[in-house]
């Protein structure tokens, strides 16, 4: 099986659950749980992948502090290489993730060392050992996006490495300025639909891959978030594969990134698209039944067992 090396985004989430409502200023407002977890695009990926039992290596910044210490032992506890995980002067990215009752989720950011990584921060060469480079958080970095990474991005074709991206909500505004370079050398782009609208600046699944294909994307996938997700495999038919049906929604932080994580673990072991669709769909299922952006996650074996009892996505 192919390592997956994750490269980007990474944060220490606090937890807070139910928010329904901010409270007025100067007001105390009891929730019922609080934790903390590792979160951020990168991190959640690689952590998904190695849960799932996919070799996973992890290049990000953290800072040289509590948060960014937690980072590091959650993600070798978790069986991933943190080899390329570098410290840097700055804090460690911070989330308050408040989830209200619905299991939905709304984010207090703090860039922090997500925004200062660099390329000089990364391996160079890219490690021979891993077969896929997945750039996870791509409008976060804000001292890598944009030429920076379609640098690597290229560097990482010529080494004969399979390429993929996905994206997160640019809070800034910026959008497709800060990943058009990188379009090009992409083998597989994975945004959101309400990512890959801002970016397009179009509204349908056929309509927005027609948009990233014609700017050299060779494969596409828009996640559909409950709707489950749209496939446009490179020189085949096009297709929708529903979500895994029947699952109760406790907190979908990181489902996104869980499915990427089945996606590459599929992806990994040379199976179509539609396999590791499948896989995908009930990485992303397993995510949103525990709280956590990564606690929900089970070995390979297990996540097949659980596709074959959910209508929506039979395991073949």
């Amino acid at each position: 099986m192919k390592k997956i090396l994750c490269i980007g985004s990474v944060t220490t989430d606090i937890m807070l659950s139910p928010v329904d409502a901010l409270p007025r200023p100067g007001v105390l407002q009891a929730v019922g749980t609080s934790s903390i977890h590792v979160g951020g695009c990168a991190s959640n990926a690689a952590i998904d992948l190695a849960k799932l039992g996919a070799p996973a290596a992890l290049a990000c910044r953290v800072g040289h502090d509590s948060f960014g210490s937690f980072v590091k032992e959650q993600a070798a506890g978790a069986g991933v290489e943190i080899s390329w995980v570098v410290e840097g002067p700055e804090q460690t990215t911070t989330s308050v993730v408040c989830i209200n009752s619905e299991g939905e989720r709304s984010f207090l950011y703090y860039p922090g060392s997500t925004s200062a990584l660099t390329r000089q921060d990364l391996p160079d060469p890219l490690p021979e050992d891993c077969g896929i480079v997945f750039v996870a958080g791509a409008m976060l970095l804000d001292s890598f996006d944009g030429g920076p990474c379609a640098a690597l991005l290229e560097q990482a074709r010529s080494q004969g490495k399979y390429t993929v991206m996905d994206t997160a909500w640019d809070f800034q505004g910026v959008w497709l300025p800060k990943v058009a370079p990188s379009l090009p050398w992409l083998d597989l782009f994975m945004p959101s639909l309400e990512e890959a609208q801002q970016l397009s600046g179009r509204e349908e699944p056929a309509d927005i891959a027609d948009f990233f294909l014609e700017r050299g994307v060779k494969n596409v996938i828009i996640k559909l978030g409950s709707k489950g997700a749209y496939f446009c495999p490179a020189g085949g038919e096009r297709f929708t594969l529903p979500a895994c049906q029947g699952v109760k929604a406790v907190d979908t932080t990181g489902a996104g990134d869980a499915f990427c994580a089945g996606f590459l673990c599929g992806l990994a072991q040379g199976w179509d698209f539609r396999r590791c669709g499948q896989l995908a769909n009930a990485a992303g299922a397993l995510c949103v039944m525990e709280m956590g952006a990564s606690t929900g996650l089970r070995p390979l074996a297990e996540a097949q067992e659980f596709l074959k009892h959910h209508e929506g996505g039979t395991w073949h």
